[in-house]
């Protein structure tokens, strides 16, 4: 019970004095979490990964929480149920969304679920003594699944790695992976999804693409007055120049090459990999990045 008051009473503050209030409890909470005002969290274990986000309105009450590294929930998402929610990392649940916890629900490394969706662990509520199905069952989303908006996901339904659920799905069966799954009821259309993997030229060539169009972004909606030099983006922030390049020597460095690394601050577009900088420059272009192309750097 005390560990509930705890609990509700971080409910009224923001980062960070919620995270304190949360770890007073007992609650594992990585760094450069943020958790705002009006977020409710109910459960027995309170696990939350480096650079996790949790919108205001947000509200959870189940047996046991963990969200992953670089993972975000939005606005007023609801989830609740005696069982568990594991959200693991690079994650993103869109807001407004009703997660049914009366069985597990696991949702895998770098998967998505849109705004609007409803994940349901159990069905009818209707008497099971006049023939109406009780069912209750986990709902397992797996590695690099998206969730497209107002969809709904029925009790027992695992998506395999890598499937896509178009907008406005019901799914009520499981999935193979790498499939494209649209309609009422998804299973009249079950579509092979097929990926073709880039080139490190490809990575290099869209890397100079997403430092254009970040260049082009800024310009607009901020009104900077950055330009491109020599395949390079040129920006002033606090009266101090960065440079951003690719595979080339600047203050931020983007690679195209798996494994790769730099001494300073990198982003490696071929495996998603990037440097601890909290340099306010980085996290900004990082946003833009997870935002315009569902980068996320861990």
């Amino acid at each position: 019970m005390f560990k509930k008051f705890i609990q509700l009473v971080a409910f009224l503050f923001p980062s960070p004095i919620n995270l304190w209030i949360h770890k007073l409890s007992g609650a594992k909470i990585g760094n450069y979490v943020n958790i705002h005002p009006g977020v409710l969290i109910f459960a027995n274990t309170i696990e939350i990964g480096d650079s996790a986000k949790i919108k205001f309105g947000t509200m959870i009450n189940v047996k046991n929480f963990k969200l992953g590294k670089k993972s975000f929930i939005g606005f007023f998402t609801l989830a609740k149920g005696e069982s568990d929610l594991i959200i693991n990392d690079a994650c993103m649940i869109g807001p407004k969304n009703m997660l049914n916890c009366s069985k597990d629900i696991t949702i895998g490394f770098y998967s998505g679920v849109g705004p609007g969706c409803y994940l349901y662990t159990h069905g009818s509520g209707m008497p099971v003594t006049e023939g109406y199905r009780a069912t209750f069952a986990p709902i397992h989303i797996k590695e690099k699944v998206w969730v497209n908006m107002r969809s709904t996901i029925g009790p027992g339904v695992t998506i395999e790695e890598g499937s896509i659920v178009m907008p406005g799905t019901v799914l009520l069966e499981s999935i193979k992976a790498k499939r494209m799954v649209v309609g009422d009821p998804a299973k009249l259309n079950n579509i092979p999804f097929f990926i073709k993997g880039i080139n490190p030229v490809s990575i290099e060539k869209l890397a100079t693409e997403m430092i254009s169009n970040y260049c082009n972004y800024s310009n607009e909606f901020h009104g900077t007055s950055w330009e491109i030099k020599n395949d390079s983006l040129e920006i002033i922030y606090r009266k101090k120049k960065y440079k951003i390049s690719v595979n080339a020597p600047g203050d931020i460095v983007f690679l195209a090459e798996k494994g790769l690394r730099s001494d300073g601050m990198y982003f490696n577009l071929a495996d998603l990999s990037t440097d601890d900088s909290r340099n306010p420059v980085k996290l900004e272009l990082e946003s833009f990045l997870r935002l315009y192309y569902g980068c996320i750097f861990l």
